[in-house]
């Protein structure tokens, strides 16, 4: 989500010396897997009685990576809900309805659900941060506290620029350090990782599901992960979103929800698809749109940890990857084609690991011609992966038709007005080119005053104005995000009792873990009041046409 690639530029020469920070992923890893992870003898096991030794209950299938599914695609249940809003499509710079009605998508997403990030859910005491600082001062006891700040400095520019995934870099310091330990310190590197190894890493989606397999084994795992699933999101919220005035749902998904990437015998995953069923028939119910967002491709669109992988970024080189990428995207127009409810196919969430502009159209226009042999009626949707609009190429110059554009904002801030002139200043620096080569709806997909300088003391009266100002702009809305398992404006909801309390996945045993999934439902969640009238008070004002010049 975040980026600021501007100021960890500038803060380049401080990490080199001392890098921080938080996690991402791996590439050709082969320590710190699941695998060769332990536990204590005596931690339940899933049936409450069997303790979880150093051998997993049942060891997780080989990992493939980008390995084919050529299963049937999955077919829709019927549908029997009667549609309760109609099929939207683009017209110029605007979207409308089926009798050309002009139609704003104002809603928010379902962050943390069929694509899991442990911040927002409160996975782990400890965060990746935390987890590398006691690393150092690990090293330091160890008397290799010097040699592992020497790696860091050796691979600066790749944590910060994010040419590699943080898991990849943090095992690249591993590297390193073996291959320069100096005379009698090799005994103390080989300990340091291996303490490192036993420690849980949870920065990524695949990371947290590994860890746990290694505890109790990958069917239990499976068990926790749709025990979490089916409650972090139920018709509650959509009714919920409803109440508010909203419209839109935007659904982020990692692929790994939908289908399997082992080493052989892939396939689609049942329950994953009867999930976004089941939400859309909700949305039929409550009379609200879908977008439904690939934020964690096949291989990754980015190295960043939100994409779900712990070695991401490999969508753009190499085949397989795209293949099944566009392969999800077709079972997906196939199984949603003709229902009006799911507005919005957003093809790849924050794709920012591209590595040259022709990169940029290749892959999203295998991913746009799969959808259209199926589904010539959903409305396509593309981001600016944080690049600017001279490195990309818009819909219309692809030859696209209803098609539409996206951005993400993070700018930060120090007050609410500082907030707004932020987001102002950044949309009206686009109009030049947007309304010249793009001319296409405009969608603010992401975007949270909560990301800001003690954000806590005005994040909720920073968002009325900045929807206000959106509206009157004619963009298009959704701020990151639902809910938050804290009590600051990350999210909307927050929970009544116990806000702050972080899920113990290294020594909580089976049963705690049970019970803190189930008590991920919203029914134990509340809203921030002053963000929940923000969004209440936006959700209904009048149409506008896009404008993004002075006001």
């Amino acid at each position: 989500m975040l980026r600021c690639i501007t100021l960890l530029l500038c803060l380049l020469p401080l990490l080199v010396c001392c890098s921080t920070s938080g996690g991402s992923h791996g590439h050709d890893v082969t320590t710190g897997d699941a695998s060769e992870l332990s536990t204590a003898a005596d931690t339940p096991g899933p049936d409450g009685d069997t303790p979880v030794s150093d051998v997993p209950l049942d060891p997780p299938p080989l990992p493939g990576s980008c390995a084919p599914n050529d299963a049937p695609f999955p077919q829709r249940p019927a549908v029997e809900t009667p549609a309760t809003l109609p099929f939207l499509r683009v017209d110029g710079r605007e979207i409308v309805d089926e009798a050309g009605n002009p139609v704003a998508l104002r809603g928010i997403n379902f962050g943390s659900w069929l694509m899991l990030e442990s911040w927002i859910s409160g996975f782990g005491k400890l965060s990746d941060e935390e987890l590398l600082d006691l690393l150092r001062m690990q090293a330091a006891d160890l008397g290799v506290g010097d040699l592992l700040a020497k790696a860091e400095a050796a691979s600066a520019a790749d944590w910060v620029l994010e040419r590699k995934s943080h898991w990849v870099v943090v095992m690249d310091w591993k590297e390193y350090m073996t291959a320069n330990a100096p005379a009698g310190k090799a005994s103390a590197v080989v300990e340091l990782w291996e303490w490192f190894a036993a420690q849980p890493w949870l920065a990524e989606e695949e990371a947290v599901w590994e860890w746990l397999a290694g505890r109790f084994g990958f069917s239990a795992a499976e068990e926790l992960r749709l025990l979490y699933q089916r409650h972090y999101i139920t018709e509650l919220d959509v009714e919920r979103v409803a109440a508010l005035g909203l419209n839109l749902i935007r659904v982020p998904i990692w692929y790994r929800s939908l289908e399997t990437d082992f080493a052989q015998d892939n396939d689609f995953r049942p329950d994953g698809w009867l999930m976004l069923h089941d939400l859309a028939l909700w949305a039929r119910k409550h009379g609200v749109y879908l977008m439904l967002d690939l934020h964690g491709a096949p291989g990754g669109q980015s190295t960043s940890w939100h994409q779900g992988l712990k070695d991401g970024g490999h969508l753009w080189e190499r085949p397989e990857c795209l293949n099944k990428t566009t392969r999800l995207w077709q079972a997906l127009a196939s199984y949603f084609a003709n229902d009006p409810h799911v507005a919005v196919y957003d093809l790849l969430n924050e794709p920012m690991s591209f590595p040259a502009p022709e990169s940029y159209v290749e892959v999203h226009d295998a991913i746009y011609q799969a959808i259209r042999e199926v589904d010539g009626d959903h409305i396509v949707m593309i981001e600016d992966a944080y690049r600017p609009l001279s490195q990309l190429t818009s819909p219309d110059e692809m030859g696209w038709t209803n098609a539409m554009f996206s951005i993400h904002l993070y700018p930060g801030g120090t007050s609410a007005q500082d907030y707004l002139d932020r987001i102002e200043d950044n949309l009206t620096g686009m109009e030049e080119v947007y309304l010249e080569r793009f001319d296409c709806p405009l969608f603010l997909g992401e975007f949270s005053a909560a990301d800001g300088t003690d954000s806590d003391l005005w994040a909720p009266s920073a968002m009325g104005p900045v929807l206000a100002r959106l509206n009157e702009r004619g963009v298009h809305w959704a701020p990151w995000t639902w809910k938050y398992f804290d009590s600051p404006t990350w999210g909307l909801y927050h929970p009544l009792d116990g806000a702050g309390e972080r899920i113990d996945l290294a020594q909580g045993s089976f049963e705690e873990l049970q019970a803190a999934f189930l008590a991920q439902d919203s029914a134990g969640f509340v809203a921030d009041p002053e963000y929940a009238t923000a969004l209440e008070d936006s959700a209904g004002a009048p149409v506008s046409p896009l404008d993004l010049g002075s006001l």
